[in-house]
This record gives structure tokens, sequence and C-alpha cells, in this order.
């Protein structure tokens, strides 16, 4: 019979196994850039001094005097979204190219934002769509979730559509979903489904579960 050892090294004999230099990086909570690898690529470059810290610059207009069109604005459409998640903010973001590599980072830095910032998704979910396939004004409301049918992002595939009242008992059960069934209870039992759709009533979004497969 074969018995199991516990072999005890001492932290001196452990470095010596390897000649591998392990740098270790504390995240501090208020630096969510920190959380992807470009994030960390250019906050090393900064205190190497190879690279200058980017500014950003914040301009607040007046709406009536605001150069964006009316087809690229977000129209909140009543007061219904006030019984389940009040608040939507957006922004257009251009000249952004996405390989797979880039695409595949920019998803796990979101999820990371999910799952740390936005208490997974109960304070805040973020949904980022193709501009090219949608048009505005877009709307954000509030609807009836058995009146809310789209194709989810999870069955783009097979283009199955479904309602929203059926998605969320689907999402339940799905093994193939379960990363989304813990989110399923924030909105599962409210009257009114919040939904993100373009200037088409083409539903983008059923926050903060899915995203539609259309954009």
């Amino acid at each position: 019979a074969l018995k199991s050892s516990t072999v005890k090294l001492s932290k001196d004999e452990v470095a010596a196994l390897s000649d591998t230099v392990v740098y270790k990086i504390d995240v501090p909570a208020n630096r969510y850039d920190l959380l992807c690898i470009e994030g960390l690529s250019r906050a090393v470059k900064i205190f190497l001094g190879d690279a200058s810290s980017p500014t950003y610059d914040v301009k607040k207009e007046v709406l009536e005097k605001s150069p964006i069109p009316d087809v690229n604005r977000m129209v909140v459409q009543g007061h219904n979204t006030s019984t389940v998640r009040p608040y939507v903010v957006c922004a257009i973001l251009r000249d952004v190219t996405f390989t797979p590599q880039r695409y595949a980072s920019f998803i796990d830095l979101q999820d990371q934002l999910h799952r740390n910032l936005c208490r997974q998704r109960t304070l805040v979910a973020i949904g980022t769509h193709d501009m090219d396939t949608v048009t505005g004004p877009w709307k954000y409301d509030a609807r009836n979730p058995d009146d809310v049918e789209f194709v989810p992002l999870t069955h783009d595939e097979e283009g199955t559509a479904f309602t929203g009242r059926a998605l969320l008992e689907h999402y339940e059960t799905e093994a193939a979903c379960k990363h989304l069934k813990p989110y399923v209870p924030i909105i599962k039992d409210a009257e009114l489904y919040p939904v993100v759709l373009d200037g088409n009533d083409t539903v983008m979004s059923l926050p903060p579960i899915i995203n539609g497969a259309h954009s």
C-alpha cells in the first residue's frame, strides 16, 4: 500500500527549487483598473517611468444644447423603471476594434467588476452592444415580463426566443446557463422587468440578466 507523506520545506528551500522570479501585485480596493492585464501593464509602465498617467476631460452639456443627435440618446420611458432598476447610464465608444483576445479580456474585466464593485449585479449591471446593429434613439423601460420577447445571447446559435418570465425560469434549471442562475432572483419576482430597446423596439438587454443576441 502507498502511504502519503508531507514534506516540509523552508521558504529558502522552496525558493531554491526554481529560478523563476514571481512578482506579487496587491490591488487596492479603489483601483479597479488593475483587474485586467491592460490596466496592470499601463500601471507598471507608469511606475517605471515609461509612460505618463492618462488624463480624461469630462464635459457636461445642457440637454437642450447638446450636440448629440436625438438618434443617439437614451430615453427613459415614464416612471415604470423606478419600481425595479431605476437608473440607466450610457455612453458611445467609437473607433473600437475587438480582436478575440481583446474581447475575452474585456469580458473578463466586466465580470470582475460585476463580482466586486457591482455587488454581483445587484447595484449595477454592465452591458455592451454593437452600435452598427441597432437604431436609436434607445429606450429604457420596464414591461410586463410576458410581453418582453427576444433571443438571448445564450441561445444565439439556435435562435430560440423567450419571454422574460420564461427565460428566467429556464435559467433556474438549465445546466448550461448555471452561471446566470445567481442573478435570477434580483428581478424574478418583480411585477415589471427592466428592458433596453432600440428605436425599432428590438430588445437589446434584460438587465441585470443577459443581453439580446441581436446586438
